[in-house]
């Protein structure tokens, strides 16, 4: 987890950790089912293995995004992502 990067976004560290765990414990559990976590222009759960495109289910949510994940430590030494 960056805290100084929670810090500068103005959010509390503490509550980033513990989503963060949650999330990692879900995608554990869709790893074990053979699932995964698509994100871009259609927010979906896929197979890991097999056809990789078939859709198993849609959600939706306003807080994801797709790309390709690129990451830098910047000039003034914090992490970020693509735009």
């Amino acid at each position: 987890m960056n805290e100084d990067e929670c810090e500068a976004a103005g959010i509390d560290p503490v509550a980033v950790k513990k989503l963060l765990s949650r999330q990692e414990r879900l995608l554990r559990d869709m790893d074990k089912a053979g699932i995964r976590l698509f994100c871009g222009s259609c927010n979906s759960l896929r197979p890991i293995d097999g056809d990789r495109q078939l859709i198993l289910a849609t959600f939706a949510a306003s807080n994801t995004e797709g790309g390709d994940g690129s990451a830098a430590i910047c000039d003034d030494g914090l992490m970020r992502g693509e735009e």
